[in-house]
């Protein structure tokens, strides 16, 4: 019960965050606008596995998309979110096709990784990677407000990969639960951080 409760609390959390964002920003220029755009669409990956979590049982033929999703979720999504926020910091600016190779090449590192039997030490140098990326574009950020709401995000990321992942940086199992309340608190900080960055005012 407790499980499908924290499934809700994310699919709301990602979906909305990824909305407002989007709603809020929509008359921004192309640069921030890429942002933002991979930036709903990484929270939207997270909304989609919380979703079919929910509505998805664990028979054998729904198997392959409940982990398909979860891969999107932690592979893709949360790189891209930790991408954004260095790429904000350091005022890099890659045009959509530039994204979508960055996309591309995420999944080519998880395959690969996968085929060749490095999938744990894959998923932890990512999670390391990402949470680097997370704080370093957080100090990067110009605005206070942006750089605490940031650095907030961060850590809430960082028990989050730290300890409850599917592949947790400490101990040899997470805890599903915990990991998603933990997303559904870093996505919307996230989103937050963000925000105020790229306001004008």
């Amino acid at each position: 019960m407790i499980e499908s409760v924290s499934h809700v609390i994310l699919l709301m959390s990602s979906s909305l965050a990824a909305v407002w964002l989007l709603k809020r920003l929509r008359s921004a220029e192309p640069e921030t606008h890429y942002k933002v755009r991979v930036f709903a669409l990484s929270s939207l990956f997270v909304t989609a596995y919380a979703l079919s979590h929910l509505v998805l049982t664990q028979g054998p033929q729904q198997m392959t998309l409940l982990q398909m999703t979860e891969n999107l979720s932690m592979y893709v999504a949360l790189p891209f979110i930790a991408t954004v926020f260095l790429a904000t910091g350091q005022q890099w600016h890659w045009s959509m096709a530039g994204w979508g190779r960055w996309l591309l090449g995420l999944i080519a590192f998880f395959e690969l990784s996968r085929a060749m039997g490095y999938a744990v030490l894959y998923a932890h140098a990512l999670s390391i990677a990402i949470l680097l990326a997370l704080f370093a574009g957080s100090l990067l950020f110009k605005k206070a407000t942006a750089k605490i709401k940031g650095l907030s995000s961060a850590f809430v990321a960082s028990i989050g990969l730290v300890f409850f992942s599917f592949i947790p940086l400490i101990g040899t199992a997470g805890n599903p639960i915990f990991f998603n309340f933990a997303l559904a608190a870093f996505i919307p900080l996230a989103a937050s951080a963000l925000l105020d960055e790229f306001s004008k005012t």
